[in-house]
């Protein structure tokens, strides 16, 4: 019956369509930040400019002013007198014997039409010079600031400017501006003031006002520009992102239809490495654990091919002497008994095979970690050694043990140390001839206590060594021919499997070497000083 297929897990919901592709995500993040930037950049510049195209345009009205008043206040101009002459008129007519009123109703019953300002003619001709020239309004007042001229309005309907910013300033001998409201055009505008002075006599003020607009005609053309390139180089920025994003992008889908294309059984899938950077890494790590997934399914697949080889041979012995028992060798005792027997042997086989691969897949499983207590393996080495003996002895050969009085106290568990060294001198009893010789040593190496077991067999191929852990492998060649039948075991290439697995159980290491002198020698290192996980 064939496996379900397992459920495809549901796609994660999102709340913006943009939010499915991550090429869009890369392009809007991309785009987004360059032009956060460079609204702030802009921001920044046409604050500057401002800040400086303003300045510029306050300190030209204050040179402008400084230069309008002292040319009106030039001796040989003849301005002077003029100021002298409306000084004189205006003290006539607004600080003589009668009031203002009474002024007007006489003129008005007499008939008489009221003088004119004398000075009006000249200085505001000279105010409208200056106006074109500087292309501001010009205003020229009096000490106490009333209008005698005006290049733009009536001076008569200009209001008194005595308390405003600029003019203070002017008769305070300082320079200052103002920006204010216009009274006629209530447009923003910047006011600049000078005195007129002859002889430290001050004659009157020249006041200087252009509109704000006009000054910051320049700043809006600027930011026009400013935008235009703007836009420009966020559109020219938008292509580059999308480009970007699809080199970016394109790797990711190499290895979404290699993922796919994996998962319907297909292993020889891999994904080129175009880069260096990190998409080329996960590009070669994704490589690597198809790699690693194809050796693991090969691994597999050997190990059932052998389990099942394994579990033939038994089952097929068990089966031909159950159907010859059935078949009329249960009248012949002797016949009978022997098959019985061999049955009983094949199941006690299948027995310690079902165990032993329980035994190595529960160790494979669970990662214990080692224990809280230091132990000594010397006793342990020395019980199994002495356990040995008999079966050493049984198999014509010799245990030599070069074991120190005492080790370092190793963090391992003691009864799977003894399990350890107990497959390891199996083995070696198992591939060494009558008349061999195997050897146990323990010595500390390199911070590492190292138990080595050896004997003087044939010995192993090579380009086995490194085979030799894995599953159900056997060397077939050199070291079989000498196989013992005392030895203990399965026979199916488990014993050194389930060493490599309780050696790494306990932290440590295991390898195996052909002696100098002919043989085999497996090596186990255990770290001195082991810390606890926590």
């Amino acid at each position: 019956m064939p496996l379900p297929t397992p459920p495809t897990p549901p796609t994660p919901s999102t709340r913006w369509p943009w939010q499915r592709s991550l090429q869009v995500r890369i392009v809007v993040a991309y785009g987004g930040v360059f032009l956060v930037v460079l609204a702030l950049l802009m921001a920044v510049v046409v604050r500057v400019v401002y800040q400086a195209q303003l300045s510029d345009a306050e300190h030209n009205l204050e040179i402008q002013a400084f230069l309008a008043a002292n040319a009106l206040e030039d001796p040989l101009s003849g301005y002077a007198s003029e100021f002298e002459e409306y000084a004189k008129w205006e003290s006539d007519h607004r600080e003589g014997g009668e009031s203002d009123d009474e002024s007007e109703d006489r003129d008005q019953s007499s008939g008489d039409t009221p003088p004119a300002v004398p000075i009006a003619g000249r200085l505001q001709a000279v105010a409208a010079l200056y106006a074109s020239d500087t292309n501001a309004r010009i205003t020229i007042l009096e000490p106490q600031g009333d209008a005698v001229a005006d290049s733009a309005y009536p001076f008569a309907e200009v209001t008194n400017q005595f308390a405003q910013t600029e003019v203070q300033a002017a008769l305070a001998g300082e320079e200052q501006h103002d920006i204010r409201l216009d009274e006629f055009t209530s447009r923003l505008t910047v006011y600049a003031a000078a005195p007129i002075q002859q002889r430290g006599r001050l004659l009157g003020i020249v006041q200087i006002a252009q509109p704000m607009d006009e000054v910051t005609g320049a700043i809006a053309r600027l930011v026009l520009s400013l935008l235009a390139a703007g836009l420009l180089a966020l559109t020219v920025t938008t292509g580059l992102g999308i480009w970007i994003s699809r080199r970016l992008v394109q790797p990711v889908r190499a290895l979404e239809a290699a993922s796919l294309a994996i998962a319907q059984g297909d292993l020889s899938q891999q994904v080129p490495v175009t880069s260096a950077d990190e998409l080329g890494a996960l590009a070669r790590a994704f490589n690597r654990m198809v790699g690693e997934l194809q050796r693991m399914i090969e691994q597999q697949r050997l190990f059932i091919a052998n389990a099942s080889h394994e579990l033939r041979t038994p089952l097929t012995n068990i089966k031909l002497r159950s159907e010859a028992l059935l078949g009329g060798l249960l009248d012949e005792r002797a016949m009978a008994e022997r098959y019985l027997a061999e049955i009983d042997s094949e199941a006690d086989r299948l027995t310690r095979l079902a165990n032993t691969l329980l035994d190595l897949s529960r160790l494979e499983d669970v990662q214990s970690p080692p224990p809280d207590a230091a132990v000594d393996v010397i006793p342990v080495l020395r019980s199994v050694a002495q356990a040995m003996q008999m079966r050493i002895g049984k198999a014509n050969q010799k245990l030599h043990t070069e074991l120190p009085d005492s080790l370092p106290g190793l963090r391992v568990w003691p009864e799977q140390v003894e399990a350890i060294v107990v497959n390891l001198l199996d083995n070696a009893i198992k591939f060494t001839p009558p008349g061999g010789d195997v050897r146990l040593s323990a010595q500390v190496v390199d911070g590492e206590c190292r138990i080595r077991v050896a004997d003087t067999g044939p010995g192993i191929p090579a380009d086995e060594l490194p085979l030799i852990f894995q599953r159900f492998y056997r060397v077939d060649k050199a070291r079989s021919r000498y196989q013992n039948r005392d030895a203990i075991g399965t026979g199916a290439g488990l014993g050194l499997s389930i060493v490599a697995a309780l050696v790494a159980q306990n932290r440590g290491r295991i390898w195996a070497e052909n002696g100098a002198a002919g043989g085999a020698a497996f090596t186990v290192a255990f770290p001195l000083s082991q810390r606890a996980d926590p």
